[in-house]
């Protein structure tokens, strides 16, 4: 009864956004017939269609709700927020929404410079985290939110080797703290969690609170976000598991497994709660004024035009993505139309944003790009159809003929390891030499393929393979490791 109650009172609220903002869609009708948005009929029909072809291999499983002016017009749910106990999922399941948490953390930060508390230029110095002094005194709160900072990312091997021990930003912190910068401040784009983990740290040095209290009391308690859950994966109730698409296509659960929540990325939420908050974000001054949401929309320089000016503006498109292991969501807004899609999946290789994307599309008119399995369910798919042998032969060009044109090597890689693991060592083989002939100065290739040969114990060719890698990186130390064993 209470989700009821709380998506009756989101559709009053973009009912009150509606009427409100009436005269900027009078304004602009005729600009509007430059293209013929799709009927909700349409939309609907295709966003079933678009979602069955990412149901069908099992790939997603989750929620889709859809808002269009002053009415929710789809919300379904689809799979198993936990496949052991059988609990399905729905609308009111509590999933994770990875980066979209930066939006969150933006908002705080903006609200700060709103109350004259810091500056958009203030430098890192100025809030004493412990950095050094040639790097505090270059970094700005702006570079922080937009990217620009020069920290690379935090997934570095210290992380890597201890990220579920790392519980808040305290633990995080230091892992780059006397680590060089990547790039100039201000000069060069690089997404980095790290950065958002320092904005974390200047929230909590200001206001001498937990990061969780912060969010609740400026965030979650105003706009009431009741199922929006800042707290480690282990205390969140009601929650969907993470479950990893297998490129054999099935789901490994990864709940156990997940990083530690921090500002850059990893609450709990659902589609109504986030489609309050980006209502009450873009529509309200409850969290922001109109400057600052100029600023946060013009990428955090200095806004060239007024946020009314956004507000009417067809071209005005707010995308915010998470993803991870087991994790991917999606918010697209059009936000003149208040148009709204959320997606949020309980498994992962990006498939929500792929749904909101093609959706978006519909919605416009324009006809939604063909969906495509992640390359490794199509390799494992071409491979049991049509055998070792043609795979091996064909593989690249069936890859390229199907529109897969930017492949990782680690992509088929994974995929060896999924038949390894499966006790498929032909398939691995098989799979292995694919990713040779697709790179053959891909060191890791000609080892993975080596350590699959040597599984089924050919160490001849096996060694083979070893030394060719260490040909390709002479400090591959696995292949050094492996041909001192199979040399003795």
């Amino acid at each position: 009864m209470k989700h009821v109650l709380r998506r009756v009172h989101l559709i009053y609220l973009l009912s009150i956004f509606l009427t409100t903002n009436s005269c900027l869609s009078i304004a602009s009708t005729e600009k509007e017939k430059a293209y013929s948005k799709a009927s909700n009929e349409v939309l609907i029909s295709q966003t079933e269609e678009i979602i069955k072809q990412y149901t069908d291999p099992g790939w997603f499983s989750g929620s889709v709700v859809i808002f269009k002016g002053d009415k929710v017009i789809y919300d379904k749910s689809f799979g198993l927020a936990d496949m052991e106990n059988h609990i399905k999922n729905t609308s009111a399941t509590r999933t994770r929404i990875g980066s979209i948490n930066k939006h969150f953390t933006a908002t705080l930060i903006l609200q700060k410079v709103q109350s004259g508390k810091i500056a958009l230029d203030d430098k890192l110095g100025k809030f004493e985290l412990g950095f050094p002094k040639e790097i505090a005194g270059k970094i700005t709160v702006r570079h922080l939110l937009s990217h620009t900072s020069g920290f690379a990312d935090i997934f570095n091997n210290e992380y890597i080797k201890t990220y579920r021990s790392l519980k808040d930003i305290d633990d995080k912190l230091p892992l780059l703290l006397n680590k060089p910068l990547i790039s100039e401040p201000g000069k060069e784009f690089n997404y980095s969690n790290y950065g958002y983990i320092v904005l974390g740290a200047i929230l909590e040095k200001l206001e001498q609170k937990s990061f969780q209290t912060i969010i609740s009391e400026n965030i979650l308690d105003i706009i009431k976000a009741d199922n929006t859950i800042y707290d480690l994966t282990e205390n969140v109730k009601h929650k969907a598991k993470s479950y990893q698409f297998s490129p054999l296509g099935g789901k490994i659960d990864k709940t156990a497994r997940l990083e530690n929540l921090t500002p850059d990325g990893g609450m709990y939420s659902t589609p109504y709660d986030l489609a309050l908050f980006y209502s009450k974000l873009f529509y309200t001054n409850e969290l922001l004024n109109d400057q600052s949401k100029a600023v946060m929309k013009s990428h955090y320089k200095r806004p060239v035009k007024p946020w009314s000016e956004f507000l009417d503006s067809d071209n005005t498109k707010v995308v915010s993505y998470g993803g991870g292991p087991g994790v991917s969501a999606a918010v697209e807004i059009l936000i003149k139309d208040k148009f709204m899609i959320i997606v949020l999946a309980n498994t992962d290789g990006l498939v929500a944003e792929h749904i909101t994307q093609r959706v978006t599309d519909v919605y416009q008119g324009k006809e939604y790009k063909k969906v495509q399995l992640p390359l490794g369910l199509f390799a494992t798919r071409l491979l049991k159809a049509k055998g070792g042998s043609y795979f091996i032969d064909s593989a690249k060009r069936e890859f390229s003929e199907a529109g897969y044109d930017n492949i990782n090597p680690r992509t088929l890689n994974k995929l060896g390891f999924a038949f390894i693991n499966n006790n498929q060592l032909n398939e691995a083989i098989s799979t292995f030499i694919v990713n040779t002939k697709i790179f053959p100065q891909e060191a890791n290739a000609f080892d993975s393929l080596a350590l699959a040969y040597e599984k089924s114990g050919n160490r001849a060719i096996a060694l083979l393979n070893y030394k060719k890698a260490l040909s390709l990186d002479e400090n591959f130390e696995s292949a050094k490791q492996a041909i001192a064993r199979l040399s003795q």
